[in-house]
């Protein structure tokens, strides 16, 4: 069963408990969860994804998120995945530093579907330059 953009906001409050009180005030504050704005407010303000993956900060933290996106993608419904290929990457893809990097986050398959399906079909993201492909056991630098 796909998961809502309601159930991933209870367990983006599991999976980020320091954040727990930040999403509560965004969901009091527009009476639900709006998923893209929710989303966007949680993943790119305090901390910042984008600033986090610029200076590859946090690798912990970076890779907590990514893998948060990631499940996003695999295990969301139709509008969970719609708030992941318009919003969130969308906002990665504007700095190429950034989308790089982010490249180095996530997995083989996420890429591909990136690669095949997101930047083709997304007006927004023609001109993006297509993610490469990690070999297996590629590290990130800092990365353990």
């Amino acid at each position: 069963m796909k998961l809502n953009k309601e159930q991933f906001a209870e367990l983006f409050m599991q999976v980020f408990p320091e954040q727990k009180e930040k999403a509560l005030e965004d969901i009091e504050f527009f009476g639900e969860v709006l998923g893209h704005v929710f989303y966007t407010n949680m993943l790119f303000h305090e901390p910042d994804l984008r600033e986090l993956l610029k200076e590859n900060q946090n690798p912990e933290l970076i890779r907590k998120y990514c893998r948060f996106i990631e499940r996003m993608w695999l295990d969301g419904d139709d509008a969970v995945i719609n708030i992941v290929c318009v919003s969130i990457l969308e906002m990665l893809c504007d700095d190429e530093k950034i989308w790089f990097m982010f490249g180095k986050y996530i997995s083989n398959d996420f890429i591909r579907y990136i690669n095949t399906e997101v930047i083709p079909n997304n007006i927004l993201m023609t001109q993006v330059p297509h993610l490469p492909y990690l070999r297996r056991n590629q590290r990130i630098s800092g990365e353990p």
